[in-house]
C-alpha cells in the first residue's frame, strides 16, 4: 500500500477532519493505489473518500465506463468503487444503460456521487478535508445544513512526507533511471553532442527503462562568458550542469551533477570538491524536527568551511509524487518541518565568471536515525574527453 494509513488518521484527528475527498490524480493514486484511465489518460475525475473511522468503507468513485475496466497492477485495495455517468445511456463495461432506471440509479455527476457516498457513510453532516476547495463548495450545495469542508491539499502532503515501505521502492527505481538518461546524456556530450543533442538522449533512454522522463535542466557555461544557448558547439573548458527528473509509476526522483568540457582546471576541481565534501558532512544536520531554512544555512556553512568560501545558498525539498512534495501554502520552497520518513533532495548551484557554473543534487532518505542516498553517491566531477566521460577526483 502507498497509503501511510497510521500517518492519515493522526493529521485527520489533529485536523478534526473526519473523511478526506481527494480527487487531484496524484491524492487519487496515493490513497487508492489505483492511477484510473479516466483521471490519467481521458481527462475525466476519478475521486476517493478516505473516513477516519476505520469501519466505514473507504472507496474509489470514478465514471461508470472506467469502473469496470481492468486496474493496473494489483488494483485498489478499497473494496467499494463507485460509478457516476460519464455519458448517458452507457454503464460499466461500456454496457447500454437506462440512466433513468430508478432500480439502478447512477449519480449524475461526481459531486452527486461524492454527496451520496458520505451520506450513505453517516457524514453528510461532517467535517470533511477536501484537495479540490470547488469541489467541497459543490458537495456542500448538495449536503446537509451541518456539513462544512476544509482545504486539504497540503495536508494530504503533510501525509504524503512520510513515505512507505512501497514508496521507497518506487522512488529507488524511479532514481536509477534518472541515473542512467542523466549518464547517457553526459556521455553523448563526451561523444561531441551540443547539450539540444544530448537532452534528447535522456528524453529518447528513459522510456527504453520504463520510466517517464519529466525534465532536465541542461546548461552549457563558458568561464569568461557566462551561459551559453543550448545549441552552442561545446569547447574545452566549458562546463555543463544537470538538474534531472524522470519518474517510475508516477514516483519521481532528482538528480543533479557536473562535467567539464576536457580536463577540469584546479581552480574547477577545487571549488566543486569543497561542495561534495561540505554536502557530505553536513548529512548530519538533517534530522526531524529542525526547519529546512536552518538546514540550508548549515549546509551553506559546511560548504564555506569545506573550501569554497563563496558558495552563498542552497534549497530543500521533499520529493515523491510531486517534485515539491512537502506542504506549501505559498510557494513550492516555502520552509517546512523535517519529519522521519521523508525523502528529500538539496540543489546546490554555484557559480563564478571566470570559473564556472557547478551543481550537485542527491536524494536522500532521513529515517530512523539514518541518513540515506538513493542515488549514486559518486559525485565526483564528469570529464568529458577522447569521446568517453569519466569521473575525476
Amino acid at each position: 500500500m502507498l497509503l501511510n494509513r497510521d500517518r492519515a488518521d493522526a493529521l485527520m484527528d489533529r485536523h478534526g477532519l473526519e473523511a478526506i475527498v481527494a480527487s487531484q490524480t496524484i491524492n487519487v493514486f496515493y490513497l487508492s493505489n489505483w492511477a484510473t484511465d479516466a483521471s490519467w489518460g481521458f481527462g475525466d475525475l476519478a475521486l476517493v473518500v478516505l473516513p477516519r473511522d476505520r469501519r466505514l468503507e473507504p472507496a474509489v468513485i470514478t465514471v461508470e465506463t472506467d469502473s469496470a475496466q481492468p486496474q493496473q497492477r494489483d488494483g485498489t485495495w478499497m473494496k467499494v468503487i463507485r460509478p457516476y455517468r460519464r455519458k448517458p445511456g452507457i454503464g460499466p463495461g461500456a454496457r447500454p444503460v437506462d440512466p433513468d432506471d430508478e432500480k439502478n440509479p447512477i449519480p449524475a455527476d461526481h459531486a452527486e456521487a461524492v454527496a451520496d457516498y458520505l451520506e450513505e457513510l453517516g457524514l453528510s453532516g461532517a467535517t470533511i478535508g477536501f484537495d479540490d476547495r470547488g469541489l467541497g463548495m459543490d458537495v456542500k450545495a448538495l449536503a446537509a445544513p451541518s456539513f462544512q469542508f476544509r482545504d486539504a491539499r497540503d495536508l494530504l502532503r503533510d501525509i504524503r512526507m512520510v513515505k512507505t515501505p512501497e514508496e521507497l521502492r518506487l522512488m529507488r527505481a524511479a532514481t536509477r533511471k534518472t541515473e542512467i538518461g542523466l549518464l547517457n546524456a553526459a556521455e553523448a556530450i563526451a561523444g561531441g553532442a551540443t547539450c539540444a543533442e544530448a537532452e534528447r538522449a535522456f528524453w529518447s533512454t528513459v522510456p527504453l527503462l520504463g520510466g517517464r522522463p519529466v525534465f532536465l535542466l541542461i546548461t552549457p557555461y563558458r568561464p569568461g562568458v557566462g551561459r551559453m544557448p543550448k545549441a552552442t558547439p561545446l569547447q574545452p573548458g566549458d562546463n555543463v550542469t544537470f538538474d534531472a527528473t524522470a519518474e517510475f509509476d508516477h514516483y519521481t526522483s532528482d538528480i543533479g551533477r557536473t562535467a567539464v568540457i576536457g580536463e577540469p582546471t584546479a581552480e574547477q576541481l577545487r571549488r566543486y570538491n569543497a561542495m561534495r565534501r561540505g554536502w557530505h558532512a553536513a548529512l548530519q544536520e538533517f534530522r526531524p524536527g529542525r526547519m529546512s531554512s536552518d538546514i540550508e544555512r548549515a549546509v551553506v556553512g559546511h560548504i564555506q568551511a569545506a573550501g569554497n568560501d563563496s558558495f552563498s545558498g542552497c534549497s530543500i525539498h521533499s520529493v515523491g509524487l510531486e517534485h515539491t512534495d512537502h506542504p506549501h501554502p505559498g510557494n513550492s520552497l516555502s520552509p517546512f518541518e523535517l519529519v522521519d520518513g521523508s525523502v528529500l533532495s538539496c540543489d546546490m548551484t554555484w557559480m563564478n565568471v571566470g570559473v564556472g557554473r557547478f551543481h550537485l543534487e542527491d536524494l536522500i532518505h532521513v529515517g530512523s536515525g539514518e541518513v540515506v542516498t538513493l542515488n549514486d553517491n559518486d559525485s565526483r566531477m564528469f570529464m568529458c574527453i577522447d569521446g568517453r566521460s569519466e569521473r575525476v577526483e
